[in-house]
């Protein structure tokens, strides 16, 4: 639906597809959440015969006057409208109403004379694009000293030869009259940030909710004083990739008193609809000389500050960049413009207009082009001190797809997309770092994927060889008993366990009333940590929460900006299945909406009781787990309630054993009723899909394809249990689009991850040195919002206390072997 409002009667439309601006960090508070590589996207190539610096274009058309203090704003992909702006030499300014439109493919311009009630002449105004054909404009300056009114408009371009302004009707206050300030927008909101309502500066922040009618502005409270000084001619542009996916980040501007700033901010909402301000912190490089009256646009993760002006109007500032992966500054060449516009398209800059810093007594029409990707780094800029101790992180650049075909010029010029057409286009990837623990240095260290000793060797066809609810009682006395990331230690008596079987039979009885109001197949959102098998390993689960922050709002935590999804397989042949089962519950009950619980084929009491977790039930809670309402049953009986099945984002299928033969499409699996209850031999297709969700696994390698028997699991040759290859995959998600990715569990990998059906699965193991024989590593998978996959990798200790695997299960029922791998090439 589009956005059409008029003075009687308003649509409420969807305007736009932007990432949500409620799950943004800086590595600096969530430095776990940090990783290597960007998305992938259609725009990324770049202009291969382009010099080092801002390049002149020729320019054909229409073309607008010279001028300054306009705005130009990307719509359609391929198309740039301008509106407003002032044009004249020095004491004599016309400000006008003007409105023009770019082909960027071509560099042409046309006039556009829309119909309707259109805003009044202005300069130093905002726009921001809202639908690919639709664009608003809010504020700015008439001229004399006088402001124009506080009405929002919107230009609706959708039908080329009926081009309209409208006036947007709001209820109520309004930011009022301003110019300088900067308007954003992030789905579903319009945001309005700082400016000078003619009197003075303003550090304000107003947003407006497209999606609910009547439009109303309100004013944000920020949760904490922090926040930026009041300013004016600042810039401000949403993050759509990386850690601050979502925030509107503000740089420079001028203060009521007129001195320049160079200081970042991050603007982001939380889930629980609070607002607040994160100063972004410098690891490395220079910060950039402090500036006003310049633009910002941002090139996947990375913010671009072009032009503005400083104490000297004569001389030119650099093109700094901001990485909000790595905390990291760099400069490019000037574009030597202030007061101008600008905007970005892949991997190249436009900048239009504006003054001249070796003549500023008139304005400029000029049209520059910048390839950030080829363009010379200018070292030892900068405005002051910066610490040049290493990042925490780095950021590996993409790979290029095919060096050896580089595109045309129109190839490099397609519209920026938005995050749901980058995924449509490419999917979900795997970054090309994997994050490790140093367990003696108790620091995190990055590493390239491709030097990981098993994980990846079949994608090459290698035959194998040999927000928390207001919870008191046993859930917070699970959480505060147990959630100890830094310091839990095995309790040195065997027998023991924090609660008692009433306090356990509660805590079940609390997540099962949780469950019951959940659908079979969950949908959820990035960014999300994903873990496996867990297998009563609490001490690697504890690893993995102190290394990479762990679900709790206070120190250490994350719980606010990102869910966490468990595939499964949470209990039996480890010693600590209690430890790990409870405090997962008692997560589920405070965080119903954060934590999400998927099962997996031990979930079922005819596994459960044969590979441990009902002999510890009765060991360590002293109950008969035989009768009706023990607390194995009523875990059991939970168990029958868990969903099967998750969708990120509509991405990526999350599941625990795999799709089988059996398995089509999502409507078998959300069709499925509960309690749900596993046959031990299946006998009807029902049934089966049910086996194959739970038990079947992947082929050894990409060569072997269609669907065998899994002699492995199934010794006794029946094929209830299968094997699935590449080529189901493939037509699985081809079946289930949008779905380009399937991530499950249930078998051991080597490096705690591995790809499979050329990366369009993953396996994912989280407990280390499986059954104390395998000697493997443990992963989760963070998502982040661009669902960019990042494996999160703990190793084996070597330490008695941390050897809490069952002997007794493991002599009598040997482990499944890890997933096979090939002598490395």
């Amino acid at each position: 639906r589009s956005f059409t409002p008029c003075r009687a009667q308003v649509a409420v439309s969807v305007w736009g597809v932007t990432v949500d601006p409620r799950e943004a960090a800086w590595p600096t508070e969530y430095s776990a959440r940090v990783c290597a590589g960007e998305p992938r996207v259609a725009s990324e190539s770049v202009f291969h015969t382009m010099p080092v610096g801002f390049e002149f274009q020729q320019q054909q058309g229409t073309a607008p006057d010279a001028r300054f203090g306009h705005t130009t704003t990307l719509v359609g992909g391929n198309r740039v409208v301008l509106f407003g702006g002032a044009t004249g030499d020095v004491g004599r300014y016309t400000i006008t109403g003007d409105t023009f439109s770019l082909d960027i493919q071509t560099n042409t311009w046309e006039r556009i004379n829309p119909t309707g009630d259109a805003p009044s002449p202005r300069a130093a105004h905002a726009a921001a694009c809202v639908e690919q054909s639709q664009l608003v404009v809010y504020g700015g300056a008439t001229g004399g000293g006088s402001l124009s009114s506080d009405d929002l408009y919107l230009l609706d371009l959708r039908i080329p030869d009926r081009t309209a302004w409208l006036p947007v009707p709001v209820q109520g206050s309004t930011p009022g009259r301003r110019y300088g300030h900067t308007m954003t927008f992030s789905k579903p909101v319009l945001v309005v940030f700082g400016g000078n309502n003619g009197q003075t500066a303003e550090n304000d922040i107003w947003v407006l909710d497209v999606e609910r009618s009547p439009f109303v502005w309100r004013e944000v409270t920020v949760m904490v004083p922090t926040s930026p000084l009041p300013r004016v001619y600042h810039s401000a542009e949403v993050c759509r990739n990386g850690p601050a996916a979502g925030m509107m980040v503000t740089f420079g501007g001028r203060t009521a008193n007129n001195c320049s700033l160079k200081d970042i901010w991050g603007l982001r909402q939380h889930r629980d609809g609070r607002w607040d301000w994160v100063h972004a912190p410098d690891k490395r490089g220079n910060p950039p000389l402090a500036r006003f009256q310049h633009t910002s646009v941002f090139h996947s993760s990375k913010l671009l500050v072009i032009g503005g002006r400083g104490s000297e109007v004569s001389t030119p500032l650099p093109t700094a960049m901001y990485d909000t992966e790595t905390c990291e500054w760099k400069n490019y060449p000037s574009a030597n413009r202030f007061r101008h516009s600008s905007w970005g398209v892949g991997s190249v800059l436009y900048c239009y207009g504006g003054f001249d810093h070796r003549s500023p007594s008139a304005p400029t029409k000029d049209l520059q082009v910048l390839d950030i990707s080829r363009a010379s780094i200018i070292e030892d800029v900068g405005g002051g001190e910066a610490g040049q101790q290493p990042a925490e992180e780095a950021w590996e650049p993409p790979r290029n797809q095919n060096p050896t075909m580089p595109p045309t010029v129109r190839e490099t010029r397609q519209g920026p997309q938005p995050v749901d057409a980058v995924l449509e286009a490419y999917g979900p990837r795997v970054a090309n770092m994997v994050h490790v623990v140093n367990d003696h240095t108790d620091t995190v260290r990055q590493v390239d994927i491709a030097t990981l000793a098993e994980e990846g060797r079949r994608l090459a066809g290698v035959a194998p060889t040999a927000t928390a609810n207001d919870v008191g009682g046993v859930a917070n006395l699970t959480i505060d008993g147990l959630l100890k990331p830094s310091t839990w230690e095995p309790d040195p008596r065997p027998d023991f366990f924090l609660l008692n079987s009433d306090e356990v039979s509660q805590l079940c009885d609390e997540v099962l009333l949780v469950m019951q109001q959940e659908p079979m197949v969950l949908k959820v959102r990035a960014p999300i940590k994903v873990y496996g098998d867990i297998h009563g390993q609490y001490g690697d689960l504890m690893r993995l929460f102190g290394k990479y922050n762990y679900p709790t709002d206070g120190e250490g935590g994350d719980i606010e900006t990102t869910d966490y999804l468990f595939l499964g397989d949470y209990v039996d042949r480890g010693n600590f299945s209690l430890e790990v089962m409870c405090v997962l519950l008692a997560l589920k009950v405070k965080y119903p909406k954060q934590i999400h619980l998927l099962r997996g084929n031990h979930e079922d009491p005819m596994i459960n009781s044969i590979y441990g977790f009902k002999e510890e039930c009765k060991r360590r809670l002293r109950e008969d787990p035989d009768e009706p309402y023990s607390c194995w049953n009523k875990f059991n009986y939970v168990f029958e309630w868990m969903p099967v099945g998750a969708v990120i984002d509509s991405r990526i299928l999350c599941i625990h054993g795999g799709i089988g033969g059996s398995i089509e499409n999502l409507a078998q699996l959300e069709a499925l009723e509960r309690p749900l209850q596993v046959a031990q031999v299946p006998q009807t297709d029902l049934e089966q899909r049910v086996t194959d969700l739970l038990w079947s696994d992947p082929t050894d390698n990409d060569n072997q394809l269609g669907v065998i028997a899994n002699l492995t699991r199934d010794s006794d040759g029946q094929g209830r249990i299968k094997k699935f290859g590449p080529d189901r995959v493939d037509d699985f998600l081809e079946k289930n689009s949008p779905l380009k990715l399937i991530i499950r569990a249930h078998e051991c990998v080597m490096d705690g991850f591995e790809r499979f059906a050329n990366g369009h699965l993953i396996t994912l193991f989280s407990a280390t040195d499986y059954c104390g024989t395998h000697k493997n590593a443990g992963a989760l998978l963070f998502i982040r919002r661009d669902l960019t996959v990042v494996p999160k990798l703990i190793y084996p200790v070597n330490s008695p206390q941390t050897r809490t695997w069952d002997n007794s299960v493991t002599e009598f029922r040997p482990p499944t072997p890890p997933r096979p791998a090939a002598p490395r090439q």
